[in-house]
């Protein structure tokens, strides 16, 4: 089932007394009615499909397929979809016609009154909604260049560096002078025209793991998080350098995420093993996908917003429809971690950075491995295609190289002071590597370095 922990509480909801018009709330109305059709499944020590429902905060924090309600309009929550039989959402109970009106309004009134815990307590704020989607086929290289911030306030509470830290997170605008790198609760960017850092964004919700442009280039995405605990994605306007809105509430930290090319989408993955998939707009839970094996390493959206590829340090590939996660597809061929992975601008090849070294191309409509090849010596660690079509992969012996996509190397990059971590291509299309002391290095497609941008300076 696609929605294991909301359904089994939804299941016995057909035998709940009806209330009259007063204001619901948690404690007086809903708990004796999860206590009785429900907590003998759902209590400490035994929370089938992880969900415990004798506490309004567990309620709220769901199972393993997120949250079961979400305080504002009633279907934007998973559990008031399903026993309405709208949306993406199994119906429920299942097999039998949806519950009565007069059920469904008694729902529809505590969600929307604001999900209060008691008679007396205070009601939930509704989640603002974000207006972000764009249309996909309008976005080719824009007529202008994207607006970006040209300074940021030094920040007070800035970490002070001791040593450089690794490159975990490496961005460059597809259309602007501009790169993103993660840090430590930050993430800097710096200006690719004159070379100056610009300054640091905060991340709040801790390490920076993955960053991406969004297509258009105007938007950032920050993910990451504190590891075992917690994760997230924030959105950053780049224009004001302001947040536009935070998704999702992982139970560990974000190892990949992506913007879906309309916006509209969010997909977030790590530790748990799951990819979970969120609406921009109000944050709700779209889908979520249980095929990974290991710990997801990588995901992204095909360039026509179609399909959604992740990849698992077990070798594990699947592509999914984007929109409902359904149809999942395995990728066979990898025989280590895969630490990255590619799509091409037109969407008819996904590549793939594997721990055995390997470099794997693949075509994602017959879903076969159509070629591979040893790209660096003790593990290829990224990859990233260019607008033209080569791809740029960087490793664990300190260098990373320009490819044509017969595994015939253009270009070899060498001075990488250690692994080449993460790679990718700036607005111009040059190379791009960021290593594991802290540096980042802009080159020509024909090897000569540009300029070193290093994490351990601060202007």
């Amino acid at each position: 089932m696609r929605r294991i922990a909301t359904s089994i509480i939804l299941a016995s909801l057909c035998t709940l007394p009806v209330y009259g018009a007063e204001a619901r709330n948690f404690e007086d109305h809903i708990l004796p009615l999860l206590r009785e059709h429900c907590a003998n499944c759902h209590r400490p020590g035994k929370t089938r499909g992880g969900l415990d429902v004798t506490t309004m905060e567990k309620l709220e924090k769901g199972g393993s397929a997120g949250p079961a309600v979400i305080s504002g309009l009633a279907e934007n929550s998973p559990l008031f979809r399903a026993i309405s039989h709208i949306g993406n959402e199994e119906a429920m109970p299942p097999e039998q016609d949806k519950l009565p009106p007069h059920i469904l309004a008694a729902f529809k009134l505590w969600i929307e009154g604001g999900l209060k815990p008691t008679a007396s307590g205070l009601a939930r704020e509704s989640r603002a909604v974000v207006q972000l989607t764009v249309d996909a086929a309008t976005l080719g290289a824009p007529a202008t260049p994207p607006v970006f911030i040209r300074s940021l306030p030094p920040r007070a509470d800035a970490p002070q560096l001791v040593r450089g830290l690794p490159v975990m997170a490496l961005a460059a605008n597809p259309w602007a002078p501009i790169i993103a790198v993660g840090g430590q609760d930050e993430t800097v960017l710096h200006d690719l025209s004159d070379g100056h850092r610009i300054g640091a964004l905060p991340f709040a919700a801790g390490e920076v793991r993955v960053l991406r442009f969004s297509r258009n280039g105007q938007v950032l995405l920050v993910g990451g998080g504190r590891p075992t605990a917690s994760g997230k994605v924030q959105l950053v306007e780049l224009q004001t350098g302001k947040s536009l809105t935070t998704v999702g509430d992982d139970f560990d930290v974000v190892l990949a995420a992506d913007l879906s090319p309309d916006q509209s989408l969010v997909a977030t993955a790590g530790p748990e093993k799951l990819v979970r998939v969120y609406r921009v707009a109000d944050g709700v839970l779209v889908w979520t996908l249980k095929r990974h094996a290991d710990f997801i390493t990588s995901l992204e959206f095909s360039p026509d917003g179609k399909h959604l590829a992740s990849a698992d340090r077990a070798g594990g590939i699947f592509i999914t429809d984007a929109s409902k996660g359904e149809n999942p597809r395995l990728l066979a061929g990898a025989t280590d971690a895969v630490n990255q992975l590619a799509w091409r601008s037109d969407a008819r090849s996904l590549a793939a950075a594997c721990g055995d070294g390997q470099a794997l191309l693949y075509d994602p409509a017959s879903a076969r491995l159509v070629a591979k090849w040893a790209a660096h010596e003790g593990g290829c660690l990224s990859i990233a295609y260019s607008r033209e079509g080569s791809l740029l992969t960087g490793g664990h012996d300190a260098s990373a190289s320009l490819w044509k996509e017969s595994g015939d190397r253009i270009s070899q990059f060498k001075n990488c002071d250690t692994a080449a971590f993460r790679v990718g291509f700036t607005s111009a299309q040059n190379p791009l590597v960021g290593d594991w002391s802290g540096d980042v290095r802009e080159w020509t497609p024909e090897g000569y370095e540009v300029r070193v941008f290093s994490a351990r300076v601060r202007n």
